[in-house]
C-alpha cells in the first residue's frame, strides 16, 4: 500500500514534530540541501522562526547543516526514520516480552483494595510537545463540547502543533460544540483568518469570540466535556500568569472543571464575535465593546480610567438624589480643572437646588424632568448606565449605583445616546434661572384676615406692592391684589375702615409642606386654577410659587414615604 501525504504527516507527528517542523521537513526533502534564506522564502515565514525550526530538527537528530557560507541544510530520508521507528519499537516489544511474566507476578502480589468513589486525579505536563499532544488527545476524545482560552502566543503554537486542524475535522465528523476564546492579534490575524475559512468550506459549526489577554496575567487552558481541563503557560508569554516554562497541569476533579466551565461561559458573554475583531484589524476602524459589569469595584475602576482619559466633554443625567451625591464624592472638579467640559442634568427642586448651586461652579447644570435614570457620556464614545438603587442600598458618598453597570463604547449605541441627550439638555431649564427656593419668592406684605381693608391699604402703600398675603392664626389662607380692592370697596362702596380683609374677595391659598415635591404644587394649582401658592416649611411661610413660574419647573413626582 503506498502511503499518501497523509499518512507520513501522520507518521512525522508521532515521531514528535511540529505542524512547522513537518511542513520544513517535506520541503527539505523534495529539495534536497537548501539554505534558511530558500526554506523562510518557499513556505512564507520569517527568517527567525525557520531557523528555530531547522535548529530544533537538527536537536532531534532530523537534520544537519553543512560547513558552507550560507549554511545549508539537509534531512534524514523518510526511510531512515521508518527503519529506526521501527527498530525502537521492536526492541520496546521485546524488552516487554522479557520481563512480562516478572511484571504480571509483581503485580499479583500487590493488595489492591478496591475505590469506593472516584479519586479525583491530576498530573504535571513539561514541554510544548507534551501539553499539546496531551491537548489534541483531549479534543480528539471529546463527545460533547469542546472549550479553549488561549491568547496570541497559544493561536500560533497551537496552529504550530495542529491543534485547530484537530478540532476542526473533529467537528466535521462528528456532534461537538466548539467554543474557542482567543486573543485575536495582528501576529495572529492570518492563522485565525485561515481557520474560519476552513470552517465556511467544510460548513462546520465552531464559535470563536475575541479576548484582550494583551495586558492581563491569565492562564490559558482547555476544558472537555466536563470531566478534565488542563491549564497551561508557554515560556516567553509576558502575560501569564504562571511563572514557568512550558508547563501545564492536567486535572479531572469534577467540582475544578465546573468552576472552571462557570468562569469560562460568564467571560464569553462580556467578549466581541471574531469576525468583528477580524474587521478591526483589517480596517483600523476600533469595533465597540458592550458588556455588564457586576463587580461594583471593576465598575468603579473603568469609570474612574474613562474619566481620567477625558479630553473634550462629559454629561451626566442623574436623579433628585444624585446631584448631592456627585457633589460630596467630588468627581468631575478634576476634570473640570484641566479644561474638559462638564454638563448636568437632574430634577432640581428645594432638596438639592443648594448642591446644584455648588456644583454650577464647575459644572453646567440645568433643570430637566427626567428621575428614572442615570447615565455617563464621556467625550461621545464612553456610555455608562446606572440602575436606580433601592432606597436602603443608597450611598450618599457614591456618585453611581454600580452593581450590574452597563458600558459600552460602540459607536452605533453611543451616538445615539449622544444626541438624545442633547435634546434632552436643550429642553432644560438652566439652574441660573431658578431662585434659591426654586422660583418661591417671598411676599414683602401680610396682614391678618381680621385686618381692616384700610390697614391693608396702608400697607400696601407704605411698601409700593401691589398684593399682599392675609393670614388667620399665622398660616397664610389667601392673597389680595389691586384689582381685587378696587373691586370690592370701589364699585360696592364698602366702608374700608369698617371691613374685614376677610369680608372681601381674596385669592385663596394650598397649603403643601415645603418638604413635598413641586410637582404636587403644579398639579394643585393646575387643578384649582390657581395663579399663587404659598409654600410652607417645618410650620413657617417659606415663599411662594407663582403660575408664572410654575411652568419653568416640571420635576416628576417622588415616592412619598
Amino acid at each position: 500500500m503506498r502511503l499518501s501525504a497523509k499518512n507520513i504527516k501522520e507518521f512525522l507527528q508521532t515521531l514528535g514534530l511540529s505542524k512547522r517542523e513537518i511542513e520544513v521537513y517535506i520541503l527539505l526533502v523534495k529539495s534536497g540541501a537548501q539554505s534558511i534564506s530558500f526554506v523562510s522564502k518557499r513556505l512564507k515565514i520569517d527568517r527567525v522562526q525557520t531557523y528555530r525550526t531547522l535548529r530544533r530538527l537538527k536537536e532531534k537528530g532530523l537534520a544537519e547543516a553543512t560547513l558552507e557560507k550560507p549554511t545549508r541544510f539537509s534531512v534524514v530520508p523518510l526511510d531512515t526514520l521508518i527503519e529506526s521507528y521501527i527498530e525502537t519499537k521492536r526492541n520496546e516489544v521485546s524488552n516487554l516480552e522479557d520481563q512480562k511474566d516478572d511484571l504480571i507476578n509483581s503485580w499479583k502480589s500487590l493488595s489492591i483494595q478496591k475505590v469506593e468513589y472516584p479519586v479525583a486525579k491530576f498530573s504535571v505536563i513539561t514541554g510544548k510537545t507534551k501539553i499539546f499532544s496531551k491537548i489534541s488527545k483531549m479534543i480528539e476524545e471529546s463527545a460533547r463540547e469542546v472549550l479553549i482560552l488561549t491568547n496570541n502566543q497559544g493561536v500560533i503554537q497551537g496552529d504550530l502543533a495542529g491543534i485547530f486542524d484537530t478540532a476542526i475535522e473533529l467537528a466535521r465528523k462528528r456532534d461537538v460544540r466548539f467554543q474557542i476564546l482567543a486573543n485575536i492579534s495582528k501576529q495572529n490575524l492570518k492563522i485565525i483568518r485561515e481557520m474560519f475559512e476552513k470552517i465556511l468550506r467544510k460548513n462546520i459549526s465552531i464559535e470563536c469570540h475575541h479576548i484582550d489577554l494583551a495586558s492581563q496575567l491569565f492562564p490559558l487552558f482547555v476544558i472537555k466535556d466536563e470531566e478534565e481541563a488542563i491549564l497551561y503557560a508557554l515560556s516567553g508569554e509576558e502575560s501569564s500568569a504562571l511563572n514557568v516554562e512550558d508547563e501545564g497541569l492536567w486535572i479531572d476533579d469534577k467540582m475544578f472543571v465546573s468552576v472552571m466551565r462557570a468562569f469560562f461561559a460568564d467571560t464569553w458573554r462580556n467578549t466581541i464575535d471574531a469576525n468583528e475583531r477580524i474587521e478591526e484589524l483589517e480596517t483600523g476602524i476600533p469595533i465597540g465593546e458592550t458588556i455588564v459589569i457586576k463587580d461594583p469595584k471593576e465598575a468603579q475602576i473603568k469609570i474612574a480610567n474613562v474619566l481620567d482619559a477625558a479630553q473634550e466633554e462629559i454629561v451626566i443625567i442623574t436623579s433628585l438624589h444624585g446631584v448631592s451625591a456627585i457633589l460630596q464624592s467630588g468627581v468631575f472638579r478634576e476634570q473640570s480643572e484641566r479644561g474638559v467640559k462638564c454638563r448636568l442634568m437632574a430634577p432640581i427642586d428645594l432638596d438639592n437646588f443648594e448642591a446644584a448651586k455648588k456644583l454650577s461652579d464647575f459644572c453646567e447644570i440645568k433643570h430637566v424632568a427626567i428621575s428614572y435614570m442615570t447615565m455617563l457620556m464621556v467625550g461621545k464614545r464612553h456610555l455608562f448606565i446606572f440602575k436606580t438603587p433601592p432606597l436602603e442600598e443608597f450611598v450618599a458618598e457614591s456618585a453611581f449605583y454600580l452593581p450590574d453597570t452597563f458600558y459600552t463604547n460602540d459607536l452605533r449605541y453611543t451616538e445615539r445616546v449622544s444626541e438624545m441627550l442633547n435634546d434632552v439638555w436643550k429642553r432644560g431649564v438652566d439652574i441660573s434661572e431658578l431662585s434659591s427656593k426654586a422660583d418661591i419668592k417671598m411676599p414683602t406684605v401680610s396682614v391678618t384676615s381680621s385686618d381692616t381693608v384700610s390697614k391693608l391699604v396702608d400697607e400696601m402703600l407704605k411698601n409700593n406692592v401691589s398684593s399682599a398675603l392675609i393670614t388667620e392664626n399665622s398660616r397664610p389662607i389667601g392673597i389680595v391684589y389691586e384689582r381685587d380692592l378696587l373691586k370690592e370697596i370701589v364699585e360696592t362702596g364698602k366702608d374700608p375702615r369698617k371691613t374685614a380683609v376677610k369680608e372681601i374677595a381674596y385669592t385663596p391659598l394650598t397649603i403643601i409642606d415645603g418638604g413635598e415635591p413641586m410637582a404636587d404644587a403644579q398639579r394643585i394649582m393646575r387643578e384649582k386654577g390657581m395663579k399663587r401658592m404659598a409654600v410652607i416649611s417645618k410650620g413657617k411661610l417659606v415663599g411662594m410659587l407663582t403660575e408664572e413660574q410654575s411652568k419653568k419647573i416640571h420635576v416628576p413626582l417622588r415616592t412619598r414615604q
